[in-house]
């Protein structure tokens, strides 16, 4: 039996497709948004996806590219459904984004089955193709696909404004940059500072270990709670996470900058207007906290992950971050 996942926010649309598709004797599954299409696609594997092109959320056409940059995700098959007529472009770029189909609103219901049956059907055939006439590969001539990755500027924005969308395998390799912007800043907001008492080396070391144990942290916590995270998508998924942290070090950097005192002081927490704060006030840091949620956002996308898993991982991660900033005070 064929599995399909419908993705559409309208109710009435979802309920009478799947009524039809049960009775045509499909699996089906519902979604209202993109996030939690995604989440039921990482869950149940479906055959096909019939997706609306607006979503509360996420547009279709950028659904359909978070969806290819999964691995176990990247060869489904997709049917977009959308009620804008006249509109060539959509079709094209829904065409071009990786969809295997593109249906107008309103739609014939027997029509649309057979669109369905003969998108399945194309789709088997690679596969049944393979096993029939070809030999198993050779493993010593084998090449790995090249990994596909989101783009740098498309992560960066969608940091700001959809981080639910964000696949941690599909993340590009920015562990290097954050690395060395963490450090970089630390030193820099040191070295214009006026009479610091700590030396230079130990500024390094602790931005390096903030950084280092973050991920480990993050990663192990993961694993024993039987999520999916590589050490390689551990440390690009905590770097573009850290964005709010190297905010507060360059808010930090620009006050030593003006008024030469310790950049390390620099806060979004309450803890800046009480004189004698405890080490809990001075966690409600705005910063921190943005970093904890969005480690907790995109460790949710990790397969075999949930929001009571990610939670936790951010959980573990908060007073890590609260640590190494506190030896940077004192």
């Amino acid at each position: 039996m064929s599995k399909i996942l419908v993705i559409d926010d309208s109710e009435l649309i979802s309920n009478l497709l799947n009524e039809a598709l049960t009775a045509a004797g499909y699996e089906v599954s519902l979604a209202a948004d993109a996030n939690q299409g995604y989440q039921i696609a990482i869950e149940t594997l479906p055959d096909l996806i019939l997706l609306d092109v607006q979503l509360p959320d996420v547009q279709g056409f950028d659904l359909i590219g978070i969806l290819k940059n999964r691995d176990e995700l990247k060869n489904i098959s997709i049917i977009m459904i959308t009620g804008t007529h006249g509109q060539t472009d959509h079709k094209v770029k829904a065409l071009k984004a990786g969809a295997d189909d593109y249906v107008l609103k309103p739609f014939e219901m027997p029509e649309l089955l057979e669109r369905i049956a003969a998108v399945l059907r194309r789709s088997r055939l690679p596969a049944e193709k393979m096993s029939s006439t070809e030999p198993p590969p050779s493993y010593s001539r084998v090449e790995s696909p090249e990994k596909k990755y989101d783009s740098l500027q498309d992560v960066a924005e969608r940091i700001f404004t959809a981080p639910h969308t964000l696949s941690p395998a599909a993340l590009p390799p920015v562990s290097l940059l954050s690395f060395s912007a963490i450090v970089g800043l630390s030193l820099g907001g040191w070295a214009i500072s006026a009479g610091s008492t700590v030396k230079p080396a130990m500024i390094g070391i602790g931005a390096a270990g903030l950084w280092g144990t973050c991920v480990a942290f993050l990663v192990m916590s993961g694993s024993i709670m039987g999520i999916s995270l590589t050490w390689r998508e551990g440390g690009r998924l905590f770097s573009l996470a850290s964005i709010p942290l190297l905010l507060k070090l360059l808010g930090g950097f620009i006050v030593a900058l003006v008024t030469s005192l310790t950049p390390f002081y620099f806060t979004a927490s309450p803890a800046l207007f009480v004189k004698s704060s405890s080490l809990w006030l001075e966690r409600l840091d705005l910063f921190e906290l943005w970093t904890v949620w969005l480690i907790w956002t995109m460790v949710k996308q990790c397969r075999g992950s949930s929001a009571r898993k990610a939670a936790i991982v951010a959980g573990v991660v908060w007073p890590v971050l609260g640590y190494w900033q506190s030896l940077w005070k004192h």
